[in-house]
Protein backbone atom coordinates (compact mmCIF):
# COMPACT_ATOMS: atom_id res chain seq x y z
CA UNK A 1 0.00 0.00 0.00
CA UNK A 2 1.65 3.38 -0.52
CA UNK A 3 1.44 6.55 1.00
CA UNK A 4 -1.13 8.12 -0.96
CA UNK A 5 -3.68 5.74 -1.03
CA UNK A 6 -3.31 5.64 3.01
CA UNK A 7 -4.02 9.75 2.87
CA UNK A 8 -6.84 8.81 0.43
CA UNK A 9 -8.12 6.16 2.87
CA UNK A 10 -7.60 7.99 6.09
CA UNK A 11 -9.52 11.30 4.59
CA UNK A 12 -12.36 8.60 3.18
CA UNK A 13 -12.53 7.78 6.90
CA UNK A 14 -12.69 10.55 8.26
CA UNK A 15 -15.61 11.91 5.80
CA UNK A 16 -17.06 8.38 6.76
CA UNK A 17 -16.99 9.86 10.29
CA UNK A 18 -18.89 13.06 9.43
CA UNK A 19 -21.73 11.17 7.91
CA UNK A 20 -22.00 8.96 10.65
CA UNK A 21 -22.31 12.41 13.36
CA UNK A 22 -24.75 13.52 11.10
CA UNK A 23 -27.09 10.56 11.61
CA UNK A 24 -26.63 10.80 14.64
CA UNK A 25 -27.42 14.46 15.20
CA UNK A 26 -30.81 14.24 13.68
CA UNK A 27 -31.64 10.98 15.68
CA UNK A 28 -30.77 12.65 18.97
CA UNK A 29 -33.12 15.55 17.74
CA UNK A 30 -35.86 13.17 16.90
CA UNK A 31 -35.80 11.37 20.60
CA UNK A 32 -35.05 15.03 22.19
CA UNK A 33 -38.37 16.05 20.24
CA UNK A 34 -40.49 12.94 20.79
CA UNK A 35 -39.66 13.07 24.80
CA UNK A 36 -40.60 16.96 25.12
CA UNK A 37 -43.98 16.26 22.77
CA UNK A 38 -44.57 12.71 24.05
CA UNK A 39 -44.72 12.65 28.15
CA UNK A 40 -45.70 9.69 28.72
CA UNK A 41 -42.60 8.05 26.62
CA UNK A 42 -39.75 10.67 28.24
CA UNK A 43 -38.22 7.50 29.89
CA UNK A 44 -37.83 5.33 26.87
CA UNK A 45 -36.52 8.70 24.67
CA UNK A 46 -34.35 9.30 27.27
CA UNK A 47 -32.75 5.93 27.68
CA UNK A 48 -32.73 5.43 23.77
CA UNK A 49 -30.88 8.94 23.70
CA UNK A 50 -28.43 7.75 26.68
CA UNK A 51 -27.39 4.77 24.73
CA UNK A 52 -27.15 6.82 21.66
CA UNK A 53 -24.85 8.89 23.06
CA UNK A 54 -22.67 5.77 24.53
CA UNK A 55 -22.87 4.28 20.67
CA UNK A 56 -21.84 7.74 19.31
CA UNK A 57 -18.98 7.59 21.68
CA UNK A 58 -18.14 3.83 20.79
CA UNK A 59 -18.25 4.69 17.33
CA UNK A 60 -15.58 7.57 17.77
CA UNK A 61 -13.41 5.42 19.69
CA UNK A 62 -13.28 2.67 16.87
CA UNK A 63 -12.39 5.51 14.30
CA UNK A 64 -10.01 6.65 16.19
CA UNK A 65 -8.65 3.08 16.03
CA UNK A 66 -8.75 3.05 12.58
CA UNK A 67 -6.83 6.41 12.11
CA UNK A 68 -4.45 5.27 14.13
CA UNK A 69 -3.84 1.81 12.48
CA UNK A 70 -3.36 4.38 8.98
CA UNK A 71 -0.52 6.17 10.95
CA UNK A 72 1.00 2.62 11.88
CA UNK A 73 0.56 1.90 8.19
CA UNK A 74 2.21 5.08 7.47
CA UNK A 75 5.11 5.49 9.41
CA UNK A 76 5.72 1.89 10.61
CA UNK A 77 5.24 2.27 13.89
CA UNK A 78 4.27 -0.48 16.32
CA UNK A 79 0.43 -0.14 16.79
CA UNK A 80 -0.88 0.60 20.43
CA UNK A 81 -3.81 -1.90 21.30
CA UNK A 82 -6.24 -0.50 23.42
CA UNK A 83 -9.59 -0.36 22.10
CA UNK A 84 -11.95 -3.28 22.84
CA UNK A 85 -11.76 -2.89 26.96
CA UNK A 86 -12.80 1.26 26.61
CA UNK A 87 -15.74 0.52 24.19
CA UNK A 88 -16.88 -2.01 26.64
CA UNK A 89 -16.68 -0.15 29.37
CA UNK A 90 -18.31 2.90 27.94
CA UNK A 91 -21.55 0.26 27.49
CA UNK A 92 -21.52 -0.69 30.76
CA UNK A 93 -20.92 3.01 32.04
CA UNK A 94 -23.94 3.52 29.60
CA UNK A 95 -25.77 0.97 31.12
CA UNK A 96 -24.74 1.76 35.04
CA UNK A 97 -26.32 5.35 34.86
CA UNK A 98 -29.72 3.61 33.37
CA UNK A 99 -29.81 1.52 36.79
CA UNK A 100 -28.82 4.45 38.75
CA UNK A 101 -31.57 6.60 37.17
CA UNK A 102 -34.28 3.61 36.38
CA UNK A 103 -36.85 5.98 37.20
CA UNK A 104 -36.08 8.32 34.67
CA UNK A 105 -34.73 6.14 32.19
CA UNK A 106 -35.46 2.73 30.82
CA UNK A 107 -32.98 0.62 30.85
CA UNK A 108 -34.03 -1.67 27.75
CA UNK A 109 -33.83 1.87 25.47
CA UNK A 110 -30.55 2.53 26.68
CA UNK A 111 -29.70 -0.85 25.73
CA UNK A 112 -31.58 -0.45 22.35
CA UNK A 113 -29.76 2.72 21.97
CA UNK A 114 -26.34 1.22 22.54
CA UNK A 115 -26.92 -0.67 18.92
CA UNK A 116 -27.75 2.89 17.07
CA UNK A 117 -24.44 3.02 15.95
CA UNK A 118 -24.79 -0.14 14.32
CA UNK A 119 -28.12 0.45 12.61
CA UNK A 120 -26.46 3.86 11.14
CA UNK A 121 -23.20 1.89 9.72
CA UNK A 122 -26.07 -0.52 8.16
CA UNK A 123 -27.79 2.55 6.84
CA UNK A 124 -25.12 4.27 5.38
CA UNK A 125 -23.51 1.21 4.02
CA UNK A 126 -26.80 0.59 2.04
CA UNK A 127 -27.15 4.48 0.97
CA UNK A 128 -23.79 4.11 0.17
CA UNK A 129 -24.24 0.81 -2.42
CA UNK A 130 -27.52 2.34 -3.85
CA UNK A 131 -25.94 5.23 -5.19
CA UNK A 132 -23.12 3.51 -5.94
CA UNK A 133 -24.74 1.21 -8.00
CA UNK A 134 -26.57 4.56 -9.66
CA UNK A 135 -22.90 5.97 -10.06
CA UNK A 136 -23.69 9.47 -7.52
CA UNK A 137 -21.13 7.66 -5.04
Amino acid sequence: MNLQQVQADRKAQKELMKRYTKWFIGWFAILLLGAFIIPVYKPVFLGLFLGGVASLIILHMQNRSVIRMFDVIEHGRRPKSHGTVSRMAVGALAVIVGLFYEDRVSLIAVVTGLIAGHIIQFGEFTLAQLSRKRGEY
